[in-house]
């Protein structure tokens, strides 16, 4: 089968290489007219003292070549059973990832799974900033797709407006020299599946976007700085859609619209942004109003924010939840310094139909370090409104001859959801270069609520990263909970990876849990609701994938021509303490969507994982948007990370998403 699957890559690339003849042909004339740079000094090695050089591998000495339009192209063949399938039967699935620059029309992209069994997948084409007359740049999308939206409307609000994943198409259109940015969508509402087919289930109905963005007065000067005013319009209509995952009555279907309006002003150290929203749905009588103001400015080393809100009863976002039925009005600050860091939010709340009387939520923390080994940190939430509930935790960081090591306490307590107690201890080990390992220890007793009893449970995690050879390694986290009745929980997730040569590799992986740990649920009067996710499950995949690199760049990414490269590679997870480093206990967030210089876009695996494998040399931003996250979880610094990639490097990111308290 590797053998064929070989036959027919060289075919596929024998053919894309004929076809792009004339094209290169074209181009390596116009390169010979032009003349000739001066070449840059020979790289000479430095040898760092103490460090005995690494091997090198006589089978990777294939050299890049450099023939041609940039490209990539990954293929597989994967075998294994869906997570949460009760059935647990195998499956075999195909995936493609293809990706070429062009000089005169963007980047074209392929991204697709497709499982023959059940006849279930998903298949994105992409074409990114291809330039046409007038200074615009058109962006389109085919397939599975995130419903565009203004830029302006997907930045981090008070207020959490969704986005749906469609089958179906998008293009954008965006004139930056004029401030000008157009979008629309249409196509199918589902839900992503794992792999190994990471398939599309299909939702009723039918939804389709229309978007315009108009940065006023903008001008050549100033392309890049969103300083001064930004006019954005929003607007989805949604047919037949439903709550329902299997609607069975005509009162489950709604037709539904919602538009925004949105008004954006920067200017040097301040913004503020005010939107309002109107919704019609067949299930509720007469429109639905809402609009918020968020303002934020910068003194120093200290930010502070200003905003209100009133979001009428049943209100949604073209039939799916947002919150509602609420009116207030919130300020919050912080500051940061080399040593210290703190921030605080107050919100003053009323329910517009009276279901609940005024009151407020409040947060607050703060982070000390202390010197170079030790670090203090607390945080508090306090809500009033609609029920009372709370938490707070104190941490303390240290560095020791075992590594890091972090003690943390928390309590939580409130109307419904009854009191927790918890003691955490969580250690990262000093290990050997390309060792990882982490162990976290906690203990937590439960008083009893009107469904679920009194119980005191214990609580162990463990999570590393082995390397086996210079070509393969081993990565995994098992966690385990008992509480005094003798019941145990445990999850087990672990995967290995098998370099076979320059082109060839290996991956699987096997997940395990059984049993459900108490959930407790945000106590953000604004939170979105969560997912609730089953018991048990046990699923295992397993990947032959195939590699393809090669071509020279023209101007990529803001790069300069015929620049190097290297790989970014990375994990989005859940961040449940909120401390910025992922333990042991915290797993990463499957089939979000990652971009690169807002250019590439990459789904994480079901481990939460993600690649860009051909990245050109220099600054670039990833960044995550929340729309595309599980509810109630949110991005961190608006889902932007900035990095630094060099020559044939590969840079690591972890990226946190944190949920709304």
């Amino acid at each position: 089968m590797s053998a064929g699957l070989a036959r027919r890559t060289r075919c596929l690339l024998v053919f894309l290489g004929a076809s792009l003849t004339p094209l290169l042909s074209w181009a390596q004339a116009v390169q010979s007219a032009a003349t000739a740079p001066q070449p840059a000094p020979a790289y000479v090695d430095r040898v760092m003292e103490n460090l005995p050089p690494e091997a090198l591998d006589d089978s990777d000495k294939d050299e890049y070549s450099r023939e041609g339009l940039p490209r990539f192209l990954r293929l597989e063949t994967r075998l294994g059973t869906q997570p949460f399938d009760q059935a647990q039967s195998v499956r075999i699935g195909y995936g493609i990832y293809g990706l070429l620059e062009t000089p005169n029309h963007g980047t074209l992209s392929i991204d697709g799974a497709y499982a023959p069994r059940d006849s279930s997948g998903t298949l994105t084409l992409r074409q990114r900033a291809m330039p046409i007359e007038g200074g615009w740049f058109t962006s389109n999308e085919l397939g599975v797709i995130t419903a565009p939206a203004p830029d302006i409307t997907r930045l981090p609000a008070r207020i959490y407006l969704p986005s749906a994943i469609l089958r179906g198409l998008s293009t954008e259109w965006e004139n930056p020299e004029g401030g000008l940015q157009l979008q629309a969508s249409t196509g199918e509402p589902g839900r992503l599946d794992f792999q190994p087919a990471n398939g599309f289930r299909q939702l009723p109905g039918r939804r389709t976007t229309l978007g315009g963005q108009w940065r006023i007065n903008a001008s050549g000067a100033d392309v890049l700085s969103r300083q001064g005013w930004t006019a954005a319009l929003r607007h989805e209509d949604a047919r037949g859609v439903s709550t329902l995952d299997n609607p069975q009555q005509a009162g489950d279907f709604v037709d539904a619209n919602s538009t925004l309006l949105a008004l954006r002003h920067e200017s040097g150290e301040y913004q503020i942004q005010g939107q309002l929203m109107s919704t019609r749905a067949s299930n509720v009588q007469g429109a639905r109003n809402g609009f918020w103001i968020d303002s934020e400015w910068e003194d120093g080393p200290r930010r502070h924010g200003l905003g209100a809100y009133r979001l009428e009863p049943d209100l949604t976002w073209a039939n799916l939840p947002v919150a509602s039925d609420i009116v207030g009005a919130y300020v919050r600050s912080s500051w940061r310094t080399r040593q210290w860091s703190a921030e605080g939010s107050l919100d003053w709340l009323d329910s517009i139909s009276g279901r609940t009387t005024n009151g407020v939520f409040a947060t607050g923390s703060a982070r000390w370090r202390i010197n170079r080994d030790h670090t203090l940190g607390a945080g508090t939430a306090l809500r009033s409104f609609n029920g009372t509930a709370w938490s707070t935790y104190g941490d303390w960081r240290f560095q020791n001859g075992w590594g890091t090591s972090g003690l943390r306490v928390e309590f939580t307590g409130g109307e419904g959801q009854g009191d927790s107690r918890a003691l955490i201890w969580d250690q990262e080990w000093v290990v050997p270069q390309g060792w990882a390992l982490s162990t976290s220890l906690g203990y937590t007793a439960y008083s009893a609520t009107s469904s679920l009893p009194a119980e005191n449970t214990s609580t162990g995690a463990i999570s590393g990263a082995v390397p086996l050879t210079s070509r393969s390694s081993m990565r995994g986290n098992f966690s385990v909970e008992r509480n005094d009745s003798g019941q145990v929980r445990h999850s087990l997730n672990v995967g290995a990876n098998w370099r076979l040569d320059k082109h060839w590799s290996m991956e699987g992986n096997y997940n395990r849990t059984n049993g459900r740990s108490r959930f407790t649920p945000s106590i953000d009067p604004l939170a979105p609701l969560g997912l609730v996710v089953p018991d048990n499950d046990r699923s295992f995949y397993v990947v032959v994938r195939y590699e393809f690199e090669a071509g020279s760049r023209n101007v990529p990414l803001g790069g300069k021509p015929a620049d190097g490269g290297g790989r970014i590679e990375g994990t989005v997870y859940f961040d449940a303490n909120r401390t910025g480093t992922q333990e042991a206990s915290e797993t990463g967030v499957p089939n979000v969507t990652v971009f690169l210089d807002n250019r590439y876009a990459v789904r994480t695996d079901s481990q939460g994982r993600f690649e860009f494998p051909f990245v050109a040399s220099g600054p670039r931003t990833v960044s995550v948007r929340g729309d595309t996250l599980p509810l109630p979880w949110n991005v961190v610094d608006q889902g932007q990370t900035k990095v630094d990639v060099r020559l044939r490097e590969n840079v690591t990111l972890t990226i946190p998403v944190q949920r709304n308290e």
